[in-house]
C-alpha cells in the first residue's frame, strides 16, 4: 500500500515538473515568437536577453549582439566604473593653508547644494578666520559632452560640467505673489519678467525670463564659470571669496563629504545627469590624475570592463549622447558582474523599483508587490530598461531590453515591454 502511494506522489512530482517545464518553454517561446513578430512588422529595432545567473543560462537572446543607442543605459557604466574607484565619502573640496589664507580648489563633487548634506563643507569654510582664496582652474573637457543636442542647454536635464559646481549650476526660480523666488538668491538679478516668453535663457548669457503669473517651477542651467562659482560661494558663506590664478602644485588636503552611496541611489533612480558627468569627471582625476572624462571611460574599459562580449562605444557618463553604443549582451554581462561582486540587498537598493520609485514608479506596479528593479533609458526614439526581474518564484533574472528608432509613442513600448517582464515573473 506504502509502495503504491509512493508511486502516487512520484507521478504527481513529475507530473508538476513537466507542467512548469512546459510553461517556461512556451513563456519562451511566446517572448520569441514576439520579438521576431515585432521585427517584421515594425519598422523600429528591438534587442532583448534575458539571463539566468545561477545557472549561467541564456533564456532569450533576440538581437543581443546588435548595437543600440542606450540613452540612460550607460548611466549603469558609469556606476560600475564609480563604484570599483572610490570607496566611501566624496572629496568635496580641496585646500592647502599659508599663514594668512586658506587656498581652496574644487574637486567636481556634484553634491554641494544641490540636495544633499553639504554641512561639513559649509561649516569648514564659515568657520574660517582667514581669507578664502579660490584657484581658478578648469576641467579637461567641454562643458558639453561629445554628441549633446546643444539646444537643449536651457533644459534642467543637461547642467554644465565643472570643476566647482555649486547648486547643481542650475538655477531654480519661480513666481511667487508678484515676486519672484529664486535659489540661489544671487542670480535673481539675472532674471527678466515678460508677459510671454520664447527662451528660458540667453544661449551665451546668464540672462534668464520668466513669463508673469505662470505657475511653472523653472530649473534652468546657468553657464558656469571660476568667477561665478567664487561669487556665488562668497554670497552663500556671507564673506569675500577671491578667485586667483593657478601657481604652482600644491599638496592638498581634503575635506570629505556627502558618502558616494547616496549619490549612486540619486543618479540612478531618478537618472540624473549632472551626477553621472561629475562622476566620470571625478574617476578620471582618481585614476589618471586628469578631470577628463574620455581618459576615465578609457580606464574603466581597460581595467574593469575588458571581459564584456563585444567591444562597445561609450562617450559621456550620462547617456545624453547619441553616439554612445552598446549590446544588450554587454549590459547583461554588465548587471552579472555587479551582481556577483555587490551584496544583492545593497545593490537592488540603489535601482528604482517597478510602481514604487524613480523612473518606473508609474510602470510595473503589480499590485504592490515589487518585482523589476531596473534602470531607463530615455532619449528621442530610444527605450531602453535594463537590470533585475525578482519571479513570483523567488528566481533572480537578469535582462537587458532596448528599442531604437521608433515612430510610435513611447507609451506603446513600455506597454510592450510591461507585458513581457510580467509573463516573465509570472513563469520563470
Amino acid at each position: 500500500m506504502n509502495i503504491l502511494k509512493n508511486k502516487i506522489v512520484i507521478n504527481i512530482f513529475k507530473m508538476l515538473i513537466i507542467s512548469v517545464l512546459l510553461s517556461s518553454c512556451g513563456t519562451t517561446y511566446q517572448l520569441k515568437s514576439d520579438l521576431n513578430k515585432n521585427d517584421k512588422s515594425s519598422a523600429f529595432f528591438n534587442g532583448f536577453v534575458l539571463y539566468n545567473p545561477v545557472t549561467k543560462k541564456q533564456i532569450v537572446n533576440h538581437n543581443g549582439a546588435k548595437y543600440f543607442t542606450p540613452a540612460s543605459n550607460t548611466k549603469l557604466y558609469t556606476f560600475y566604473a564609480a563604484y570599483r574607484t572610490f570607496k566611501d565619502s566624496v572629496k568635496s573640496l580641496a585646500y592647502y593653508r599659508t599663514k594668512d589664507s586658506l587656498i581652496i580648489k574644487g574637486t567636481a563633487d556634484p553634491s554641494f547644494l544641490f540636495g544633499f548634506d553639504s554641512s561639513k563643507v559649509l561649516n569648514f569654510l564659515g568657520n574660517e578666520k582667514d581669507s578664502i582664496y579660490l584657484i581658478d582652474a578648469r576641467i579637461e573637457d567641454p562643458a558639453f559632452g561629445n554628441g549633446w543636442s546643444w539646444d537643449d542647454y536651457p533644459y534642467y536635464y543637461q547642467p554644465e560640467k565643472s570643476l566647482f559646481p555649486i547648486y547643481g549650476n542650475l538655477l531654480t526660480y519661480k513666481w511667487n505673489f508678484g515676486e519672484i523666488k529664486s535659489y540661489p538668491t544671487y542670480l535673481k538679478k539675472n532674471i527678466t519678467v515678460l508677459d510671454s516668453i520664447l527662451l528660458r535663457r540667453d544661449l551665451k548669457q546668464n540672462n534668464f525670463y520668466i513669463e508673469k503669473n505662470s505657475k511653472r517651477k523653472y530649473e534652468v542651467p546657468f553657464l558656469t564659470s571660476s568667477k561665478l562659482s567664487a561669487e556665488l560661494l562668497s554670497d552663500t558663506l556671507g564673506k569675500p571669496v577671491t578667485l586667483i590664478k593657478p601657481k604652482t602644485q600644491h599638496d592638498f588636503k581634503y575635506v570629505y563629504g556627502q558618502k558616494y552611496d547616496s549619490l549612486y541611489k540619486q543618479m540612478l533612480t531618478v537618472s540624473d545627469n549632472f551626477i553621472a558627468e561629475q562622476l566620470m569627471l571625478q574617476v578620471g582625476e582618481e585614476m589618471v590624475g586628469k578631470f577628463n572624462t574620455k581618459e576615465a571611460i578609457k580606464y574603466a574599459k581597460e581595467n574593469y570592463l575588458n571581459d564584456l562580449p563585444q567591444d562597445f562605444k561609450w562617450v559621456d557618463g550620462s547617456g545624453l549622447s547619441v553616439y554612445n553604443k552598446f549590446t544588450p549582451e554587454n549590459t547583461v554581462k554588465l548587471l552579472e558582474k555587479m551582481y556577483r561582486e555587490i551584496p544583492r540587498e545593497k545593490l537592488l537598493n540603489y535601482f528604482p523599483v517597478g510602481g514604487q520609485s524613480g523612473t518606473i514608479k508609474s510602470w510595473y506596479a503589480n499590485n504592490g508587490i515589487p518585482f523589476v528593479y531596473a534602470k531607463t533609458g530615455t532619449l528621442s526614439a530610444v527605450t531602453s530598461l535594463s537590470g533585475y526581474i525578482i519571479t513570483k518564484k523567488g528566481t533572480l533574472l537578469i535582462f537587458s531590453y532596448m528599442n531604437n528608432n521608433y515612430l510610435v509613442s513611447s507609451s506603446e513600448i513600455k506597454k510592450e515591454m510591461e507585458t513581457a517582464l510580467m509573463k516573465i515573473y509570472n513563469t520563470y
